[in-house]
């Protein structure tokens, strides 16, 4: 019976070494807890994770002295997850089961991170049909019979002796959709031209790159040059006003200059067959003139004499 005894603790001993040795292996966990308002049916080992990956399991949920859920978590030695994290109550599917969402509201690798017996300061609810429900249910039950009567009187005031213009409102949208569906051909066509505008400038894109970087460079240089620009336009306006103060004073003169240009080329207008003869006997000269010099130099002598001539007479000079 000793032998016995002795034996069964020699086992117990092993056992108990190769589940240490085991838990080593495995890397072990750390512990850190969060408190919430409410976690709903959220279930000890349940699962807690890090970007939809499991990282440990829940170990125990607790009511704290001011009855809020405390909640001890089981993190994975391997994962380090930032102290800068807040935790939150999300469930897998509309009616799935409940687990702790860890978040890092920093970078993902900045230290420090959460250590054995840390507390998440930061917890937050995801929100649920069972919480949106209450919710709808206290809004609702809020509402008495009073307010519902205060609501309809309100909307009846509103809308009343107002048939006719509510029936004309009416009658109006249902022709302006029964026009737009009529014209379903034009608005595709519409769209249509529009989808190839677009692909047309699509395919400009780089000669609008070009057009764009041209103007943005002309904005630049009138920018740079604006000053210079504007003493031009001044210079402009003095150079107009000066020739305004000069034609003004000569404007008597200049006027009987084209009166007399006008008179001549009045008479040049009646006299088009003298014209014609003299264009003429140019042409002849010119191209006789050339054969009447034998050598480099020759002397040519011509007698014009002016006679006046009426040009309603066939006569000549």
């Amino acid at each position: 019976m000793g032998r016995f005894s002795l034996r069964a603790v020699g086992l117990l001993l092993v056992a108990l070494t190769m589940a240490t040795l085991l838990a080593a292996c495995g890397g072990g966990t750390y512990s850190v807890t969060a408190t919430f308002d409410d976690v709903g049916d959220l279930q000890k080992s349940g699962a807690v994770q890090v970007a939809d990956v499991r990282v440990g399991k829940i170990s125990s949920i607790s009511l704290t002295k001011d009855f809020r859920a405390k909640v001890s978590m089981a993190i994975e030695k391997s994962v380090h997850i930032p102290k800068n994290s807040e935790a939150l109550v999300r469930t897998t599917s509309l009616l799935g089961e409940k687990f702790i969402e860890l978040h890092p509201l920093g970078a993902p690798t900045q230290a420090p991170y959460l250590s054995n017996g840390d507390t998440v300061a930061r917890t937050k609810q995801a929100p649920e049909l069972e919480f949106v429900a209450d919710s709808a249910i206290e809004l609702l039950g809020a509402v008495n019979s009073s307010d519902v009567a205060t609501l309809v009187q309100t909307g009846a005031e509103a809308f009343g002796g107002r048939g006719p213009e509510l029936n004309r409102l009416i009658s109006d949208l249902s022709t302006i959709s029964g026009t737009l569906a009529s014209r379903t051909q034009q608005l595709t066509a519409i769209i249509d031209n529009l989808d190839r505008g677009a692909q047309t400038l699509a395919n400009g894109s780089d000669d609008l790159k070009t057009l764009l970087t041209n103007l943005a460079t002309t904005s630049k240089i009138l920018a740079d040059n604006r000053q210079k620009a504007v003493d031009a336009v001044k210079q402009l306006s003095r150079l107009a006003a000066v020739q305004n103060d000069v034609l003004d004073k000569y404007h008597a003169n200049i006027d009987k200059q084209i009166k007399q240009v006008d008179a001549i080329l009045g008479v040049a207008a009646t006299q088009t067959q003298q014209l014609g003869t003299v264009v003429d006997f140019l042409n002849q000269f010119v191209y006789a003139l050339p054969k009447a010099i034998p050598q480099e130099f020759t002397q040519v002598y011509m007698w014009a004499v002016p006679c006046q001539q009426d040009s309603r007479s066939a006569g000549q000079c």
